[in-house]
């Protein structure tokens, strides 16, 4: 039998790692099992939705978004939201994101419900709304975790990895790039340019590192993304002069191909769930550095290079000053990472998170 899915998001578009979550969890399902709808809050990226647009219906919500649009959402009732988006019943309703999509499908009369956490909740802003759901889908072990310590049932708590399609990903990695490298090693990271991936941090701990080298540090930073904070990255990358090592590159459809012309993949946010990017440089063999979010210590373990470092600057400034001083352990975590690439494939996931859409 055929089972009816609603999956609910804020956005569905590029740099949005949730997004990117959700579209190749959609193109690996079993499709003679589940038949899938797909209702988007906000924007819909009809270029990033093509190669799964056959496999889903779309439900278009406010069809836009400008800034500060959400609080405005914010206020009307999750109960209205729900009627006035969600017309058909399913068999299965998945809040697959933190806000809108979480407050509404709360809300929903039907008592097939997930609520699927990617970034924990650490003031537990939203509880009286997870308290409402039959279960809670944590994308790591640490997540699952912290909502049991959080007085949540351990048999209301699951976990599952995302699926990322390393098909999709290794065969888009040797294509060409227009930005050649400068110096000996390169740090990239690929992410939406908001606040909470904490970027003007880690700008701070760049020019800290280059300030303290005095014209040593042979480094180069790459950035991938746009959201917010572009112009005042830009402006800060400027004023302190360090557009010769710091690259804000902008949004790409194919950030797999400078990821593998990368040395090393750096995570530097406040917060995570468990990071789709770092997963996919393990993917590509690119070692990972990430401050201590969810799911870094799981990663580090599974692919057994890079590091774990304290979620602060001062961390942050000492461990790119160490490995830009002894570059030759970021090429044996290469080594390393390349041969455990095949730990995050997608084959043991796919069968856990169907598991999981049968069950509740």
């Amino acid at each position: 039998m055929t089972r009816r899915i609603l999956f609910v998001i804020n956005h569905f578009g590029f740099s949005n790692g949730v997004a990117s979550v959700l579209r190749s969890l959609i193109a690996n399902l079993n499709k003679k099992r589940y038949e899938i709808s797909l209702l988007v809050i906000y924007d819909f990226n009809e270029e990033f939705a093509r190669p799964i647009i056959e496999q889903m219906k779309v439900i278009r919500g406010f069809g836009f978004y400008v800034r500060g649009f959400d609080k405005i959402v914010n206020l009307i009732p999750s109960g209205l939201l729900y009627k006035l988006f969600v017309k058909n019943h399913y068999d299965l309703e998945i809040a697959f994101q933190y806000g809108i999509p979480t407050k509404m499908i709360s809300a929903s009369p039907n008592t097939h419900k997930i609520c699927w956490m990617h970034g924990f909740d650490e003031s537990m802003v939203l509880r009286k709304y997870y308290q409402q759901f039959p279960v809670i889908v944590n994308v790591s072990k640490t997540g699952k975790n912290k909502m049991i310590k959080e007085g949540f049932l351990p048999e209301k708590c699951e976990y599952c990895y995302n699926i990322i399609d390393e098909e999709t990903i290794l065969e888009k990695v040797d294509e060409s790039i227009e930005i050649k490298r400068k110096h000996t090693l390169v740090f990239i990271t690929v992410a939406r340019l908001a606040p909470d991936k904490a970027f003007m941090r880690y700008l701070a701990c760049i020019k800290k590192v280059i300030d303290e080298l005095k014209g040593k540090a042979d480094a180069e930073f790459w950035i991938i993304g746009d959201g917010t904070e572009r112009f005042k990255m830009y402006k800060y990358i400027h004023i302190n002069d360090l557009s010769k090592q710091v690259k804000l590159l902008g949004e790409k459809t194919n950030p797999y191909k400078y990821i593998k012309n990368a040395d090393c993949y750096f995570c530097g946010s406040y917060h995570e769930g468990f990071s789709t990017t770092c997963q996919e440089a393990a993917i590509i063999g690119i070692p990972v550095v990430s401050v201590n979010v969810n799911g870094a210590n799981e990663l580090n373990e599974m692919q057994g290079a890079g590091r774990v470092i304290e979620n602060n600057e001062d961390a942050i400034y000492r461990e790119l000053i160490s490995i830009i001083q002894t570059p030759q352990i970021v090429f044996k975590w290469k080594s390393i990472a390349f041969s455990n690439r095949n730990k995050f494939y997608k084959q043991h996931r796919i069968k856990k998170i169907e598991e999981v859409l049968d069950k509740y």
